[in-house]
């Protein structure tokens, strides 16, 4: 019986967007009566003509035509009665989502000096209801994103000020989001806009519907293609969060979506370690073992696992370690990890011990910054731990005295310094204690 319940818990679909779909199809069936509305009286004869349930290209011609009932339809968003509204931010969604020449409404509408700002964002900062404000959320969000001249930075940041604190629904933030990060000229600026990040990465991968599975992922590709964003996603644990959700979720579009975030992610170095590191191609490869309906998910699926193949054997190389110790400068990567150490120990016997010298020099220098001193220490005591030699070749190497040196350093800048050293002196003593039990 649990297994049952956990099924249907990851299957069923969820109550918010259940229940859009029912609204949306409540106010297809809506006939509005314009002739009543003061802010409509003016255009009437033309918006009867218009049908929320019509083809699209038919509502734009009608509207573009007839570029006033544009403003009108603004003028209407401030009613108090809700389903005229609800009808017209239905009107506009459905012909957006349709067809995408529909923009050219709004582009005309601000040759016309049409305000669409302000009566959107009005709206979308008093909402109560959740509808309204995803539909007026992503409306103005898309409008925003393929009108971006007709826009300041100050709208931007008011916008999303509004949407993060409004009534909108995760998938409705989620979808506003990523409309604007799919704009060159705003991404930069959405990005570093407080609550943008959390919004995207508090999404819970175990949980979350599909849809907001998939709008968590397209974010994260939408800023894939900017280099420098993509390096801040490190300190995001970006590839957990993919991993996590390649583990869990067993939809299609979403499995896709993050094998081409990865693919992207492969051009970034910081980002590969991670890749590596995380375990990355095991769950790839697991997932070629799943059913799925299209044939050519197999094909990508294979395609990624050859690609992060080729990264794991390229990291795995002991000479891109000895070419960073050359550098004289260190930093945490693959090639410092446990998994590193474990596969390649044995190769720092080669050219008599070269590496392990190098690294002895880095420690021994007065000039060596603290990040690579604490990855030497780190290192140190990953050789005396796993090679069979380890101890009595660093002995003769004589850095223990260094290290107990820097283990004892006061200086608030060697904190991190502090704990490798020590990490290390507990790790020679304690070959040195099991040595000393094996002679008894």
């Amino acid at each position: 019986m649990a297994e049952a319940a956990n099924l249907i818990a990851k299957y069923q679909v969820d109550s918010d967007v259940s229940k859009a779909a029912e609204i949306h199809q409540t106010i297809l069936s809506f006939k509005p009566d314009w002739d009543s509305y003061e802010a409509t009286k003016g255009c009437s004869q033309v918006l009867k003509l218009v049908e929320a349930d019509g083809p699209a290209i038919k509502n734009k011609s009608m509207i573009q035509g007839h570029i006033h009932v544009l403003q009108a339809c603004m003028n209407a968003l401030s009613m108090q009665d809700q389903k005229p509204v609800q009808w017209l931010l239905t009107l506009f969604y459905d012909m957006l989502r349709e067809d995408s020449s529909c923009y050219s409404i709004f582009e005309e509408g601000f040759k016309n000096r049409i305000d669409v700002y302000k009566p959107m964002i009005s709206l979308l900062s008093k909402s109560g209801d959740t509808y309204s404000a995803d539909k007026v959320a992503w409306i103005l969000s898309a409008v925003m994103s393929h009108v971006p001249h007709s826009f300041s930075e100050a709208d931007v940041k008011n916008f999303l000020a509004s949407l993060l604190g409004g009534a909108c629904s995760e998938l409705g933030q989620l979808e506003a989001i990523t409309n604007l990060l799919k704009c060159d000229e705003f991404r930069t600026l959405v990005w570093s806009q407080q609550g943008v990040s959390d919004r995207i990465f508090r999404v819970q991968t175990k949980t979350a519907p599909a849809p907001v599975l998939y709008k968590c992922v397209f974010a994260i590709w939408t800023l894939s293609f900017d280099a420098d964003i993509t390096k801040s996603l490190k300190q995001l644990q970006v590839i957990k969060k993919i991993r996590d959700i390649l583990t869990y979720s067993r939809v299609e579009k979403v499995i896709r979506l993050c094998l081409t975030v990865l693919k992207n992610f492969l051009s970034s170095k910081g980002l590969c370690e991670d890749i590596v590191e995380e375990g990355i191609l095991e769950v790839v490869q697991q997932l070629e073992f799943e059913k799925w309906r299209d044939p050519e998910l197999y094909d990508d699926i294979k395609d990624m696992a050859a690609q992060i193949s080729s990264e794991v054997n390229e990291m795995s190389n002991f000479e891109r370690y000895e070419s960073e110790l050359k550098t004289g400068s260190l930093s945490w990567g693959f090639i410092h990890s446990s998994k590193f150490w474990a596969e390649n120990v044995m190769k720092f016997e080669s050219n008599d011990f070269r590496a392990l010298k190098m690294l002895a020099q880095l420690l021994q220098s007065p000039s060596t910054n603290t990040t690579t001193l604490a990855v030497a220490c780190h290192d140190l005591g990953e050789f005396v731990t796993l090679h069979p030699l380890g101890k009595k070749k660093v002995a003769q190497l004589q850095v223990k005295d260094q290290v107990m040196q820097l283990m004892s350093s006061n200086d608030p800048a060697f904190r991190e310094v502090r704990r490798e050293a020590l990490l290390c002196c507990q790790k020679i003593m304690l070959n040195k204690w099991q040595d000393m039990e094996v002679a008894k």
